[in-house]
């Protein structure tokens, strides 16, 4: 029986790339780290704070590590990320 820790690792700085982190399918998307619970329905964005107009959530740097970044909210509590914004749904 191989162990787990002979897998290759996953090169998590690589937008697309996919890896679980308990019952979590996590994620790089363009440089921001989305998660989904046991590895269905829609993908997240994982927020660290909000505050009045904005909030921090988490991305990825060119080395795989998390890091916080700051992102505007409208009125109607959405996300803007890159010039698209997301619901609570995501």
């Amino acid at each position: 029986m191989e162990q787990l820790s002979f897998l290759d690792p996953i090169e998590k700085s690589v937008s697309g790339a996919t890896w679980w982190a308990g019952n979590y399918q996590c994620r790089n998307w363009h440089g921001y780290y989305q998660t989904r619970e046991r590895g269905a329905g829609p993908w997240q964005f994982v927020v660290y704070a909000f505050g009045d107009k904005e909030a921090v959530i988490y991305a990825i740097n060119n080395i795989g590590s998390l890091y916080h970044w700051r992102v505007l909210m409208d009125a109607k509590d959405r996300l803007l990320i890159d010039g698209k914004r997301y619901g609570p749904r995501f």
